[in-house]
């Protein structure tokens, strides 16, 4: 990591400090995490952190939540009376991740090692 997205990286992993969406970590458990600055990213005029989850996911139980068919759920809509439609930004950041789960989502940058305490985006379930 060059000194220009260290630079970056320490402002933005004390942005989620402050939120409390990461938090200093001990955890043997560790992922690595770089930044992509492709084309999207220099469109928008600042690089991306990303996590490898892949090494946790491959040891997570997969939970599945199949998706009903078209028919199904027209019928269960059909006495609605009252409908919602909710658009959340970084929505996966909107799920807790329970306490004693939280070691497993560790990831490593140059000057610390932290976990989530919400779900991050790449992590499976």
């Amino acid at each position: 990591m060059n000194a220009e997205l260290l630079e970056y990286c320490k402002k933005e992993i004390q942005t989620l400090l402050e939120k409390h969406l990461i938090r200093p970590s001990k955890s043997p458990w560790s992922c690595t995490a770089f930044y992509v600055n492709n084309a999207l990213e220099k469109e928008r005029g600042v690089p991306r952190l990303v996590i490898n989850h892949k090494p946790l996911n491959k040891a997570l139980q997969w939970i599945r939540y199949p998706i009903p068919n078209k028919r199904d759920l027209l019928n269960r809509l059909y006495a609605a009376k009252i409908f919602s439609k909710f658009d959340m930004k970084s929505g996966f950041w909107q799920i807790q991740i329970a306490e004693q789960e939280r070691y497993k989502t560790a990831f490593t940058v140059p000057f610390g090692h932290y976990e989530w305490n919400v779900m991050p985006s790449g992590l499976k379930n």
